[in-house]
């Protein structure tokens, strides 16, 4: 039986991976800050949106005005016209931090699962507002920050990803590589649970490409084991062969 593909948004990169995403997928997409991972899971989007596939970005950190802007500056594309049009929603979860001191273990574990609870929710809501098929969590590292204790963090991140499947999208989430780690997420949870990895980093493989791709996971599927560099262009993000 074939697999069902989606396409990534990025040129030259469904062929790294007979043809795109497995459809249904969570994938981790990883990096270091500046690496390129909102240019790919803005990509991801916008290309479902020129297919008719609705997306959803769910954003735990950046404002999604600021993420929209950023996305106009890179490329150009007017993501508020395609939410007009009902092709991709916003929506910002951010958690509620503590600001008095001395908060007690039980209050914590309360607005963690209060914040779970309304991740969830609000995910749930956004995908049955547009019937999305796409979806990117920007990011998972804040539930990593959030959550010090590693048995929850765990237990969190599996429920999460669960309902992810459950509601038959195909998923992005990003997590972003502490600058000094052999993990590559900021917990070294995530990457054991997700169906893919999409791993950015930021060195010289040439004197113009300092961008790099690396496929370093892809269940249920062949895929390149290569270093790719990429470049971000007016017109999107694109693999440079070499």
């Amino acid at each position: 039986m074939e697999i069902e593909r989606v396409s990534t948004g990025v040129k030259g990169l469904d062929a790294k991976m007979k043809g795109g995403y497995v459809k249904g997928s969570v994938v981790l997409v990883t990096g270091k800050t500046g690496t390129g991972k909102t240019a790919l899971c803005a990509s991801f989007l916008y290309e479902g949106a020129k297919r008719g596939e609705p997306g959803l970005y769910i954003t735990t950190e950046e404002r999604a005005e600021d993420i929209k802007g950023d996305v106009r500056a890179m490329f150009g594309w007017d993501l508020e016209a395609l939410e007009k049009k009902k092709l991709i929603k916003f929506i910002s979860v951010k958690p509620v931090i503590p600001s008095k001191v001395g908060v007690t273990g039980e209050e914590i574990t309360r607005i963690i699962k209060l914040f779970l609870f309304d991740l969830t929710k609000r995910i749930r809501e956004g995908v049955a507002s547009i019937k999305a098929k796409r979806l990117v969590l920007d990011s998972i590292s804040i539930i990593e920050m959030f959550i010090q204790d590693p048995y929850l963090c765990r237990a969190a991140t599996i429920q999460l990803i669960e309902q992810l499947k459950d509601l038959n999208v195909t998923a992005l989430m990003t997590g972003t590589v502490p600058e000094v780690t052999e993990a590559l997420t900021g917990g070294g949870i995530v990457e054991f649970l997700v169906d893919a990895i999409i791993k950015l980093d930021f060195v010289p493989v040439a004197e113009r490409f300092k961008r790099t791709l690396t496929i370093r996971k892809m269940r249920r599927t062949e895929h390149s084991v290569f270093i790719h560099p990429f470049e971000i262009t007016k017109d999107g993000l694109r693999i440079i062969e070499i």
